[in-house]
């Protein structure tokens, strides 16, 4: 007898339904979404099915997800239930969710141990670094069932690279990428039966290749394209100087990232070129508002574009390319981003150097600080 695959999948977003539901559905599972949004959680139910738009760059390709069912996160009682059967767990609810369904996880933990004691590899697709032990020690913090978790269950950091910039309850806009690179040494199961999970042995280059040459690049084409009045992403991209910009940025973190790890810079170029080319997908219609909101977040210490240049300075890198990047997020201000209005006036007030140190803890003095300064008063 076959045992039934089933997956649940905590978050039923553009993560959520956009990217991992399909893996799952492609690889045969039946699927079980958890989410709070009651409108969601009925129309998942009695529909049983959903469509996502897959875009090409000869256009839409529709993708049909069966075989599934949900149930509202509320019911912690049911979802625990769940996640005491289930043979491959999922989240994707965002950082500040996690402490919220700990709990419900660790007594669905529980009761896997006192029924079929059978190994759980949780995959966390959350935009943190290292996810993974992020939500064990949360979960370690709500539960008694510490030796079953330690051994058997696998909270194991993912690298989301799909774009999908639309995604509610009437549609999913997502990319043709697919791919899903896994902490390969977190993995408590065999996961080679679903389709695009890519274990990854040392998982830390991914961290570093999804902030500092996807995110960061992403982030310079949305906030070049906005100063020069671009309504999406592809049309930026298409621009000659936006697109050296980027690329030279990308060849930045590749040398750092490649000296870093000393790994070697062929696959980093391939990724790169891949990166740029996906951007170019008209049919995402993927905007510069939506890759760029909330730039005091993305101009952080660490964060894509600060961190991607003191990641380059730590490792002898020169940034001629990144500071564009820092720049032109100072610069980012539509009026609908309180995020950007915050920061549009701490600089009226204090000025882009003070700026540079409150934000994105740049040295007033530094090297860095003055190219960023030199780049903003030219775009003025």
């Amino acid at each position: 007898m076959v045992e039934p695959k089933n997956a649940l999948m905590y978050g039923g977003g553009s993560i959520g339904r956009g990217f991992l539901g399909q893996l799952f559905h492609m690889s045969g599972f039946h699927t079980c979404f958890v989410d709070v949004d009651e409108k969601l959680v009925k129309e998942l139910a009695r529909n049983e099915k959903y469509t996502i738009k897959v875009a090409k760059p000869s256009g839409y390709e529709e993708y049909h997800v069966d075989n599934i069912t949900a149930v509202n996160g509320l019911d912690t009682d049911k979802v625990s239930d769940c996640i005491a059967g289930c043979s491959i767990m999922a989240t994707a609810v965002g950082v500040n969710i996690l402490p919220k369904i700990a709990g419900t996880i660790a007594s669905g933990l529980e009761k896997r141990a006192m029924t079929t004691g059978a190994p759980l590899d949780i995959i966390v697709c959350e935009n943190i670094s290292d996810s993974g032990n992020f939500l064990k020690e949360l979960v370690l913090e709500k539960s008694s069932s510490h030796d079953f978790i330690e051994k058997k269950v696998g909270f194991v950091s993912a690298s989301v690279g799909r774009m999908v910039p639309v995604s509610n309850t009437s549609g999913i806009i997502v990319e043709s990428y697919n791919e899903l690179p896994i902490d390969k040494d977190a993995l408590k199961t065999d996961v080679s039966n679903i389709d695009n999970f890519l274990p990854v042995s040392p998982f830390a280059i991914e961290k570093y290749k999804k902030y500092f040459m996807h995110n960061m690049s992403h982030a310079i084409t949305a906030y070049l394209g906005y100063l020069k009045g671009y309504e999406f992403i592809w049309q930026a991209i298409e621009d000659k100087e936006i697109l050296s910009i980027a690329k030279g940025a990308l060849y930045e973190s590749i040398e750092a990232i490649s000296s870093h790890f000393n790994s070697d810079r062929v696959s980093l170029e391939a990724y790169a070129a891949d990166l740029l080319d996906r951007y170019s997908n008209k049919y995402l219609a993927d905007t510069v508002l939506r890759v760029g909101r909330d730039p005091i977040r993305k101009l952080g210490a660490g964060d894509r574009l600060s961190g991607a240049a003191a990641f380059c300075t730590k490792n002898g890198v020169d940034t001629e390319f990144i500071p564009y990047g820092i720049a032109a997020a100072l610069k980012f201000d539509p009026s609908d981003d309180v995020s950007a209005s915050v920061l549009s006036e701490y600089i009226k007030v204090n000025g882009i150097t003070a700026a540079l140190s409150h934000f994105a803890e740049i040295d007033m003095n530094s090297s860095l600080s003055m190219r960023v300064i030199e780049i903003y008063q030219a775009f003025s």
